[in-house]
């Protein structure tokens, strides 16, 4: 399949996917419903021949739509907003077939229908937790899903079930009644703009208009394409006012966004990403500002920030208010809010804002020629010096690698001139002494040895050989060249010379025979070889003696460069692309200031055209139907000149539409905040208007909320994905409901597809939300590898960390034992300095987290809705100075898989708190039951506080006589029993679980050993099936008595004890020595290691474990008798 094909494909699969949420939280209109005309009977509905008519001609006449869809329902359920009636349906039977064909009077039967179940409304009225409404049984038809949620038996009729069901009542229901209802059905308006953009992309992509589906444009490269690793060598202009520069990672992400269409970041709980969403609107801002002033040309830099969550985009808002909240009155524009239109038309929101911006800020402001000239020339400078700075770093750079190179040369060359004039010394001194030697051959007449040797040379050339003929010696004699001869002409030739020679150390003897001739030419010979040699040797000397000045200049030449470069690589020149953004951050600064001045003043010189733009969009706001037209056609230079005042526009990713109309490349850069939480199809129409797009998020916390049941989403698989071509890789690549690896985040990190691939974002590493004890649980969980820069402080209680055990009891989906417990501790927290709004109570269960809301509003007026009280999902993009945590589990039978098959949900939970995180609930079965929840108490337990939560019911009143024991003190108590006793110990107690029972067993040994009779009798007193004992602690008791008669160990409720239900007392007899009543569980509470190391922290306490110890003989035997009613015989 090629990638047109592919595109279409997923677009469709996408619009079914809408058609299904669209069902799971269905609210129809009133006046869109028929009531009348319906009848259920037995398994049947019933539709009057009038009404069908009516329907059918509707239909045959084109007055539905062609995806309007004809279905019935039951019961009635109405609710009201805004004083208009809706009604819910549980679930709805599509009825369009029925009307297409022929009327049968004996009805229909409603086994035939096709089923779609309304799983938002079904988990609203009904409270289903989430995992409830994902487990709902749909593939059986509708007698199977009412089976499966209100045991509908398979033989009662559906009109007994819809006459006979209970459905609680709320605040929401208007009216209930039990009749069918016809309606027609058309989607919701919440994904209506959603599918009107997905339809007109659809619509374009089908004839052509494709100006998306290519690389680089970050549509594309969401759906198709894989992030390329950032560049490190890369700048940007502008920062955003804050404090400190952008860190280390959020620094990677900004220089990814300046070369690269689509940006992927990671964001971790606290991880500064609304501080990287702000530089990159500062950035926006002055990309336009440089570029008209280097080009003269003006573009569109509109920044959209969008989300699905509010909180994400009110985070960017309100650190946007707070920048400006200062401004002088002209400066205060800056973004637009949007949102739904009645968001649009609120106080303080767009269409306000617009308005303003005519009034308050064109109207009143005239251009101001010098300064607008002023400003571009700061913004200049500020840029020259920058790049200025940016080049010297390159020079510096160029330099040092070709000093890196340059040094060994360098150093081989000293190394080679050393060689050198050490040779030439070596050479200097032998040539010295060689001249020594030859000293007196300085004072032989070269020149006149010479002439003698050229003289003698040629005398003995002329000489005959001996044994001559006769005529041979004849013919010389006739000639005169006879030896004798030849010597006298010689002696004759060199007498004047020799003469010469006679007064130096040299003389030389005039020959007279042949044999002094060849005598002297060889002493000649020899003495000119010598002097000549002399000449030789001293030339050598010269010629050293310069070497080695020339050599050693050379060197020193040399050296001293080399000193140079090495001095010049000591200092390592700064890494400018690693510390430009700390360094010149207050320039970075100033330049976002500066540049909106200047485009502030560039809208004042072109006053009529920006505010002919915002005329226009303030009249699309108003529902102009000329305008939407207008200002489609002209929205280009609308939005460029829009952008001059206001920058970035804010709203929801289901109100993009509301904002921007048209499907078209209209906004330079999108900015998409909680991407993990996202569904990958609702971000795609707003990367079809972009040219560029960060998209920060975490796959690691709380995923996309679908409503649609298991069985649901596997026929949707098959139906959109598998039939239509696309294959199952692609399925989990681009399906929204596959929220583990195909959320916005994903798709725009290139994943893969694969369990457990987030693709290849950038992750921000640096930490600044919490205290390092608690964020320290999320990174053990998840593995951001933080670096945390929270400066540790302790909390008012003493720690950041405190895990408060509440045994529980479930009725109706809540836990009331830990509503009451965080109603107590709210009242404590306030009692320690803390103020309601610092407090955030938080569950992951939807129904629990109603009931906690419920109650707590009551009483804690200051506490509000979905801001400090709600499920984990809600709190997501939010934080809280202490954060409760009730998690409602304490049955063995709870599914605590809901919160330990990943680490998304306790990640998010416990990386709300920024100062202190409490921990509610049944502490035995979260650590029992593993994973992240048994991680979590352990974390706590080692770095925080560990209680049991105590009731006002079970600390006892003081008796007469009596004397407290508190805390730690049960302990020295327990061990002062041991010592002392001498025939009975008697501890009746709850449970027995945790680790206490092993240090029991090492102590009691001991009073065993002397023969004392150690009784145990525990169970607690609740419902049977809620046991919470630890099964192998409570066998290691029994082998131990076993082996000691009259020692024994009793559990209440079971064995032979069947009649007694258990007690919740907590006892301790020692013989009739004493005995100790009150609060302290002796084989089950969380305190030795506490107590061990120092006293309870009371700070952390409600109340204290507090006892009584009684001696009074009477007073003990009331006691004994008490706990023999307990085992009767």
């Amino acid at each position: 399949m090629n990638k047109a094909s592919k595109v279409e494909a997923i677009l469709n699969a996408w619009l079914k996917f809408i058609a299904l949420e669209d069902y799971s939280k269905a609210k129809i209109s009133s006046d869109a419903v028929k009531q009348r005309g319906v009848n259920l009977k037995g398994n049947r509905v019933f539709i009057v021949p009038e009404t069908f008519s009516e329907l059918q001609k509707k239909v045959s006449q084109g007055q539905s739509s062609q995806e309007t869809i004809w279905a019935s329902s039951f019961p009635q359920i109405c609710t009201q907003e805004e004083e208009k009636s809706y009604f819910r349906p549980l679930f709805s039977l599509d009825i369009t077939s029925i009307i297409q064909g022929e009327y049968q009077a004996e009805g229909w039967n409603i086994d035939e229908l096709t089923l779609t179940e309304a799983g938002e409304n079904l988990a609203t009225f009904f409270k289903l937790d989430d995992e409830e409404r994902e487990q709902l049984n749909i593939q059986n038809g509708l007698r199977h899903l009412l089976n499966n949620i209100f045991g509908l038996d398979f033989e009662e009729s559906y009109e007994n079930w819809m006459k006979s069901v209970n459905i609680p009542r709320s605040s929401e229901i208007k009216e209930i009644k039990r009749q069918p209802y016809l309606f027609e059905y058309q989607g919701s308006n919440f994904n209506r703009n959603l599918r009107f953009d997905l339809k007109d992309i659809l619509k374009n992509h089908k004839e052509n208009q494709r100006y998306w589906l290519k690389q680089k444009h970050p549509a594309y490269e969401y759906l198709f394409g894989k992030p390329e690793p950032f560049e490190p060598e890369v700048t940007y202009m502008g920062a955003f006012p804050t404090d400190d520069p952008p860190a280390g990672s959020q620094l990677k992400a900004l220089k990814h966004a300046q070369t690269e269409t689509i940006t992927a970041v990671q964001g971790p709980p606290g991880s500064g990403k609304t501080t990287l969403i702000l530089h990159v609107i500062a950035q926006q801002v002055v990309k336009r500002a440089i570029h008209l002033i280097e080009t003269g040309e003006d573009i569109n830099n509109l920044t959209v920030v969008s989300s699905t969550v509010n909180k994400a985009v009110t985070n960017v808002i309100d650190k946007l208010d707070f920048y400006l909240k200062d401004k002088p009155l002209n400066e205060k524009v800056l973004y637009l809010k949007g949102g739904s239109k009645a968001n649009i038309n609120s106080p303080g929101s767009a269409k306000e804002q617009l308005q303003s911006a005519i009034i308050d800020y064109l109207d009143k402001n005239n251009f101001d020629d010098n300064l607008y000239n002023c400003l571009a020339e700061e913004i200049k400078r500020i840029k020259s010096d920058f790049t200025f700075q940016e080049n010297n770093y390159l020079n510096l750079r160029r330099q040092r690698a070709l000093d890196e190179s340059e040094q060994p040369k360098l150093q081989a060359k000293i190394q080679e001139l050393e060689l050198k004039l050490n040779n030439a010394n070596a050479a200097i001194t032998q040539f010295q002494r060689r001249a020594a030697q030859l000293e007196l051959y300085t004072e032989l007449p070269i020149d006149i040895y010479q002439k003698i040797q050229d003289i003698f040379n040629n005398a003995i050339s002329q000489l005959p050989g001996g044994n001559l003929s006769w005529w041979r010696r004849l013919c010389l004699w006739v000639t005169r060249t006879t030896e004798r001869h030849i010597v006298t002409r010689t002696a004759s030739k060199c007498k004047k010379y020799i003469v010469q020679t006679i007064d130096t150390p040299f003389p030389v003897e005039n020959p007279t025979s042949r044999s002094i001739l060849v005598e002297q030419t060889r002493f000649v010979e020899e003495r000119l070889d010598r002097a000549r040699e002399l000449q030789g040797v001293q030339a050598q000397l010269r010629e050293n003696s310069d070497n080695i000045i020339r050599f050693g200049n050379e060197r020193d030449e040399t050296l001293k460069n080399l000193t140079a470069l090495e001095r010049r690589l000591e200092t390592q020149p700064k890494d400018f692309y690693s510390f430009f953004h700390e360094d010149y951050h207050e320039e970075h600064k100033r330049l976002f200031e500066l540049s909106r001045q200047f485009l502030n003043q560039h809208a004042l010189r072109n006053k009529e055209d920006v505010k002919r733009a915002l005329i226009s969009y303030s009249n699309f706001f108003s529902g102009n139907n000329k305008t939407p037209n207008t200002f489609s056609k002209n929205s280009d230079d609308y939005l460029r000149a829009l952008s001059l005042i206001f920058p970035v526009i804010t709203c929801t990713l289901q109100s993009v539409r509301n904002m921007l109309p048209s499907v078209k490349e209209c906004i330079d850069r999108t900015i998409v905040d909680e991407a993990g939480m996202i569904p990958l199809h609702q971000t795609f129409p707003l990367l079809v208007r972009s040219r560029n797009a960060i998209i920060v998020g975490d796959p690691l916390q709380i995923e996309p909320i679908i409503s649609l049941a298991r069985q649901r989403r596997e026929q949707y698989c098959k139906t959109a994905f598998l039939d239509c071509g696309l294959s199952e890789t692609e399925y989990h690549c681009y399906s929204p409901e596959q929220i583990e690896c195909a959320t916005t985040y994903h798709r725009a990190a290139g994943a893969s597809g694969e369990e457990g691939n987030t693709g290849q974002g950038i992750r921000l590493i640096e930490h600044y939300r919490c205290q390092p004890s608690i964020i320290e649980y999320c990174d053990r969980i998840v593995g951001y590898g933080l670096e945390v820069k929270t400066e540790p402080t302790s909390s008012p209680l003493g720690t950041n960390l405190i895990a408060y055990h509440v045994e529980g009891n479930i009725k109706a989906r809540v836990n009331q034992q830990e509503v009451t417990a965080v109603h107590e501790l709210i009242k404590h927290l306030v009692n320690q300095g803390y103020s309601p709004e610092d407090i955030g109570v938080i569950s992951p269960f939807r129904v629990h987290a109603d009931a906690l809301e419920n109650s707590l509003l009551k009483q804690f007026p200051r506490l509000r809705r979905n801001d400090n009280i709600g499920t984990i999902h809600t709190f997501q993009g939010s934080q809280k100075k202490v954060i409760i945590l009730s998690t409602k589990v304490c049955q063995p039978l709870d599914n605590y898989n809901w919160i330990n098959k990943r680490p998304n949900l306790l990640n998010v939970a416990v990386s709300r708190a920024e100062e202190l995180f409490i921990l509610v609930g049944n502490l035995y079965r979260l650590e029992k039951a593993g994973g992240y929840t048994r991680r979590l108490v352990e974390h706590i337990r080692e770095y925080g506080v560990i209680l049991e939560y105590k009731t006002e019911a079970e600390i006892p009143e003081q008796q007469p006589g009596s004397q407290p024991v508190y805390d730690c003190n049960h302990l020295k108590v327990f061990q002062d029993a041991i010592e002392q006793v001498e025939q009975e110990l008697t501890i009746v107690t709850p449970w027995i679980r945790g680790h206490e029972p092993k240090w029991f067993v090492n102590e009691i040994i001991s009073a065993l050993e002397r023969g004392v009779n150690v009784k145990v009798i525990y169970g607690f007193q609740g419902d049977e099936e809620n046991d919470n004992n630890d099964a192998q602690a409570e066998q290691n008791l029994r082998e131990l008595f076993s082996q000691y008669p009259g020692s024994f160990i009793r559990r209440l409720g079971k064995e032979i004890q069947v009649e007694s239900r258990g007690t919740n007392e907590k006892i301790l007899v020692c013989d009739t020595k004493f005995a100790v009543v009150g609060s302290w569980n002796w084989l089950s509470h969380p305190y030795r290691d506490a107590c061990r190391k120092s006293l309870i922290n009371k700070k952390v306490q409600i109340r204290q474990e507090t006892s009584f110890q009684v001696s009074e003989p009477l007073s003990i035997l009331s006691i004994k008798e008490r706990i023999a009613k307990l085992i009767p015989n």
